[in-house]
């Protein structure tokens, strides 16, 4: 049986110390994934192999006064650090008396830590809602296997410094250097076929995982996001899965797993799922922006409200299954037209020859207006550019009518009217193709999909980005709501981008100091 025992926990009593601090999804996911390699590793080979990773530490640390560990002790340090974008950044901007501005997003130091509060010094945790914590699961399996050596992923140097410190054990097969098939080396050359192995039992690993630690199958696109991204994702059935997860709950213990459970999720993790990942990009010349909008009413859970209705009541307007069936039509013709049309060589090229100087310097309604002859001469000109940029914007604000639809239908505020005024409002500046709510929909944050402007702060922002930046800082100046008292919410620019698909913009491994 693996069992994990809090550090400070008094075991002699029930009751957990004072300064004990859970986190269900970190001592699930630890839970899991050890009991993962243990079994699959075999006892033996797993406690060598942090063994191994002592010894090695402890050379490097041969000159430092610390005294080694005993060698009956075995310890795995495992430090958590969570990218700026996941939770507000308002307090820090403040603190520094910045504005809320996508450069001054950029400038702030990585890892910040969440404020605390004034009055009882608690941590005060404030999301944005990019799916904290299906990344912290995620990274933290990915983290775990790659240091156990059991799979191998891709990766990413960071410093030329980086492959000497490099404490992770090789992939399984190849500790004694007897092949380099499989590794990333410095010269980037790797075995693809490797690395979607290792992608695959880590996206298996951390949808159990989070499913766990949430108490739900989830539609387990966050995780695998977290994993491959930038996609489209059919979930894996429920089955593969519900079974082993409604054993864990029979057991009762969330703090051990025998030999049996350990067996079973081995052999699901390294089994056949029927999960789909089919890449998807924005085009060069289209990028990104998202807003963390704080201050404004909490979101409700909302999506087992959704769930609910779509269950009992969905049958709304003249066709049975108006809002849904549609919203998935809306959702399919908006991939197809980016892994389709967007992708085609003649757009590609007029977004990239014309998107900087001509498309984002003009508003949508500006693109449908007739254009000098010599745009709309040829297949990729900046008339054709425009049209097909009208249509990813006609299919996004269909799937906006939908969804604000479907909300209306549940009573559930998915688009709530405060974020239909900051989205549209937002639609109507240069360059800006669509906006709205990502997600779940709610209160709390917004996206924008815009032609990329002429550079500004030596390429680290652009004319558009500024522009969008400068309509939410206007915004947020409006102190009163329509006059009748309310304040109105807080946006906040977020300096995340759009990632594509594969290698870096999934889990990697990369090199950060201690």
């Amino acid at each position: 049986t693996l069992r994990l025992q809090p550090r400070h926990a008094d075991t002699s009593t029930s009751s957990s110390s004072s300064f004990e601090t859970k986190n269900t999804f970190v001592e699930k996911t630890l839970l899991l994934a050890l009991g993962y390699l243990h079994q699959s590793l075999g006892g033996r080979e797993f406690h060598e192999r942090i063994r191994r990773f002592q010894r090695r530490a402890e050379e490097k640390e041969s000159m430092a006064s610390t005294e080694p560990l005993p060698q009956h002790i075995m310890a795995l340090a495992i430090k958590l650090r969570a990218d700026n974008d996941f939770y507000s950044q308002i307090h820090h901007l403040h603190q520094r008396g910045w504005e809320l501005t996508p450069q001054n997003m950029e400038m702030l130091e990585p890892f910040l830590p969440c404020p605390k509060e004034a009055d009882s010094g608690r941590v005060a945790i404030h999301k944005t809602g990019l799916g904290s914590s299906a990344a912290l699961v995620t990274s933290l399996v990915g983290a775990l296997l790659a240091f156990f050596g059991v799979v191998s992923l891709p990766e990413t140097v960071d410093g030329e410094e980086a492959l000497e410190e490099d404490m992770t054990l090789p992939p399984a097969g190849f500790e004694n250097g007897d092949s380099d098939e499989g590794v990333a080396t410095p010269d980037g050359m790797e075995n693809n076929g490797k690395h979607k192995e290792g992608l695959k039992i880590a996206h298996n690993l951390a949808q159990i995982c989070h499913c766990y630690a949430q108490g739900k199958v989830g539609s387990g696109f966050d995780v695998s996001s977290a994993i491959y991204g930038s996609h489209i994702y059919t979930r894996f059935s429920r089955r593969l899965v519900g079974t082993f997860l409604d054993g864990l709950d029979q057991e009762g213990s969330s703090s051990s797993l025998t030999e049996s459970v350990s067996q079973q999720l081995v052999d699901i993790v390294d089994g056949t799922w029927d999960s789909t990942v089919t890449p998807i990009n924005l085009p060069p010349g289209l990028e990104l922006l998202m807003a963390d909008v704080c201050g404004g009413s909490e979101s409700p859970s909302m999506a087992k409200q959704i769930l609910e209705w779509k269950q009992n009541h969905r049958k709304t307007g003249f066709l049975d299954d108006y809002y849904w069936k549609d919203l998935k039509r809306c959702n399919k013709k908006i991939g197809t037209l980016l892994t389709d049309q967007f992708a085609s060589a003649p757009i590609r090229d007029g977004l990239r020859r014309d998107g900087v100087m001509i498309l984002a310097n003009r508003t949508a309604e500006q693109w449908k207006k007739p254009m000098p002859s010599s745009w709309h001469e040829f297949v990729g000109s900046s008339w054709d550019v425009a049209g097909k940029l009208i249509d990813l914007r006609m299919a996004i604000m269909e799937s906006r009518q939908n969804l604000k639809g479907m909300g209306r239908a549940a009573g559930v505020p998915v688009e709530p009217d405060e974020q239909t005024a900051l989205a549209n409002a937002t639609m109507k500046l240069p360059g800006v193709v669509a906006a709205g709510v990502p997600g779940a929909g709610g209160y709390d944050a917004l996206y924008v999909i815009y032609v990329k402007g002429p550079d500004t702060c030596d390429g680290k922002s652009d004319r558009v980005r500024d522009e969008i930046g400068k309509l939410w800082k206007e915004w947020n100046r409006k102190e009163e709501d329509g006059g009748n008292g309310n304040t109105k919410a807080v946006v906040c620019p977020l300096s995340v981008r759009a990632a594509g698909f594969g290698g870096e913009n999934g889990l990697c491994v990369s090199r950060l100091d201690w």
